[in-house]
């Protein structure tokens, strides 16, 4: 049975933009802050600059394979099998460690505005709650996270109108107190708030017109999450200092405690914070359960994997199985563990999107589409050079979880394929 094509525009947009728009720009932004000072805006422009060369790849290695799975279809096709299984097998394990990371988010952001709700309640209820809403169907899905996006960049709007009232120019200077090794640092650390830009991809079977659409909508959820942070970023180091933004949990709402002073924004900010950590959980669910469908489809996971409902036309099973278990992890690992091994896996699943379309474009006989080869070049190199700048255990980690992949592949994946030839 096929999947239904039901998403518009408009919804694989805000599935982008659901996304990107999450515990980066409530969180992460104020860390990020402390590290470059004011020109945290250079550090955005540049996170920006090194995301777009990836979203490139994606865009045309999505209008070429309109499938469903994004990064497993991309190197599948472009490279080889092999590639495929493990750009997607490391995409799954980025997703669904990340998706931990939100849920305990999610939770602590809960508990703090209803203290009577455990954080770990909050955290394993949110993907529970989200696991039913998708087995329902894709629509309704795209329908809730689009009210969602719609809330947090409504509350986002807010905060930059009502800021820009408020700076203190003061707070801008000095510039770059920590020089160009802080805005690289920022930017290394803003970087990761862009990640979901290629969500889209996932669900390209349930998209209309994919070639067309899912390129386009990449280009906007970037665009327009650039253009958020980019503003949020100015306004936030303009009404506070920089070196009280680094220790801040929650720093739009501290900045406005500190400089607008206003108690119903405060408010309104932190339950947008909870739709955007929301809005994030559901696009990570969505995309982690429908690369679970493709890759069972194809046999490079267990086939059970990839029935599809009679009535709701959703992959129910590779739903249920992906939610649960992201419901359940929050109860056993910690959030400071799973940052940097995150952020490798989604690193090294972005090169092999840079390195999967070299190969097309490669192929290629137009001689304008060189120019693309380079930008692919460009987003893999600085996708390895990140990598290097990480922790030594989310290498370990790493290496340890490709090994079992290639075990997995050699022992299951290979004698599957054989026996169905």
């Amino acid at each position: 049975m096929r999947l239904k094509r039901t998403l518009s525009l408009f919804d694989a947009t805000a599935l982008g933009i659901g996304a990107i728009i999450g515990a980066g720009i409530f969180v992460i932004l104020g860390v990020a802050s402390g590290l470059a000072g004011p020109a945290i805006i250079l550090s955005i422009i540049l996170a920006g600059i090194v995301a777009s060369f990836t979203a490139v790849s994606y865009g045309k290695l999505s209008s070429t394979y309109p499938k469903e799975g994004s990064v497993y279809v991309f190197g599948k096709y472009a490279i080889s099998p092999r590639v495929g299984f493990i750009a997607g097998w490391f995409w799954l394990f980025e997703n669904i460690i990340a998706g931990v990371t939100v849920s305990i988010g999610l939770g602590s952001y809960i508990h703090t505005l209803f203290p009577v709700i455990p954080i770990v309640a909050a955290a394993a209820g949110g993907p529970f709650f989200l696991t039913i809403l998708n087995l329902v169907g894709i629509k309704q899905s795209s329908i809730f996270n689009a009210l969602l996006v719609i809330l947090k960049v409504s509350a986002l709007a807010l905060f930059v109108i009502i800021g820009f009232a408020h700076l203190n120019f003061n707070f801008y200077h000095p510039f770059a107190p920590k020089g160009l090794k802080g805005i690289l640092n920022g930017a290394a650390l803003i970087f990761f708030a862009f990640i979901g830009f290629g969500r889209p991809t996932t669900t390209a079977e349930e998209i209309k017109n994919p070639r067309r659409t899912v390129p386009l909508s990449i280009g906007l959820a970037l665009g327009i999450s650039f253009l958020i942070y980019l503003l949020v970023g100015f306004t936030l180091v303009g009404l506070e200092p920089y070196q009280q933004l680094a220790n801040s949990g929650s720093p739009l709402a501290d900045a406005i405690d500190y400089g607008i002073k206003i108690y119903w924004l405060k408010v309104f900010i932190s339950f947008a914070a909870i739709a955007a950590t929301l809005s994030v959980l559901l696009t990570t669910l969505i995309g982690v359960s429908r690369v679970t469908f493709a890759m069972a489809r194809d046999g490079y996971l267990p086939k059970y994997l990839s029935k599809v409902h009679w009535k709701y036309g959703t992959p129910y099973r590779a739903v249920l199985i992906t939610g649960l278990f992201m419901s359940f992890l929050p109860l056993v690992v910690n959030i400071s563990q799973s940052a940097n091994i995150t952020n490798f896996c989604s690193l090294l699943v972005y090169a092999l999107v840079n390195l999967s379309a070299i190969f097309m474009w490669k192929k290629s006989k137009k001689k304008h589409e060189k120019l693309f080869l380079f930008i692919s070049l460009l987003g893999l190199i600085s996708c390895v050079i990140l990598m290097f700048f990480l922790s030594w255990l989310s290498w370990l980690v790493g290496i340890i979880w490709l090994l079992i992949g290639l075990f997995y592949y050699r022992t299951y994946v290979k004698t599957f394929l054989k026996r169905i030839r």
